[in-house]
C-alpha cells in the first residue's frame, strides 16, 4: 500500500500592525514559538501547539481553545490582527495514487471562522526534504 500524505502539524500564523507579545505571554508553554518578530513592517507570531496530535482537526481544536480562552485584551489583539491563519502541513510522500484527500468537518471550520481566521494547507514534498538534507551534508 502506498503511503498517504503524512500530517505534520498545524501552524497558527498571526500578523499585526502592533506587537504581539501579550499573545506570546498568554499562550505560554502551551505553544512552541516558531517565529516572533517583524517581517516587512508587520509584527508576526507563528506558533504550533506544544502537545502533538495525530489529526489536523484535534490540533485545530486545541489552538481554537487557546484563542477562545484569551483575556479580553488578548482577544482584542487577536481580533485586530491583519492575518489569522491555521496552516495545516502535510509531508506528501511518493505514491502511485493520482490524488490524496483529507477533509475538515463543518464544526471545525465553523469554529475557525467564528474566530475570524482562515485555513491554509501546505504540502511539503518528501523528495525535496531528502535533497536538502543531502545538500547540507556535503
Amino acid at each position: 500500500m502506498d503511503p498517504a500524505p503524512y500530517f505534520l502539524n498545524v501552524d497558527l500564523d498571526i500578523e499585526s500592525t502592533v506587537p504581539l507579545g501579550l499573545l506570546v505571554r498568554e499562550f505560554g508553554k502551551r505553544v512552541s514559538i516558531m517565529y516572533s518578530g517583524r517581517i516587512n513592517g508587520r509584527y508576526c507570531l507563528f506558533v504550533e501547539i506544544a502537545a502533538m496530535h495525530r489529526k489536523p482537526e484535534k490540533t485545530i481544536h486545541a489552538l481554537c481553545a487557546l484563542i477562545e480562552n484569551l483575556s479580553p485584551k488578548g482577544r482584542q489583539l487577536w481580533d485586530a490582527a491583519k492575518r489569522r491563519e491555521f496552516d495545516i502541513g502535510f509531508d506528501v510522500r511518493f505514491s502511485s495514487h493520482r490524488a490524496n484527500r483529507f477533509s475538515i468537518d463543518a464544526r471545525t471550520l465553523r469554529r475557525v471562522t467564528d474566530l475570524g481566521a482562515s485555513v491554509a494547507v501546505t504540502l511539503y514534498r518528501e523528495e525535496e526534504a531528502r535533497l536538502e538534507s543531502k545538500t547540507h551534508a556535503i
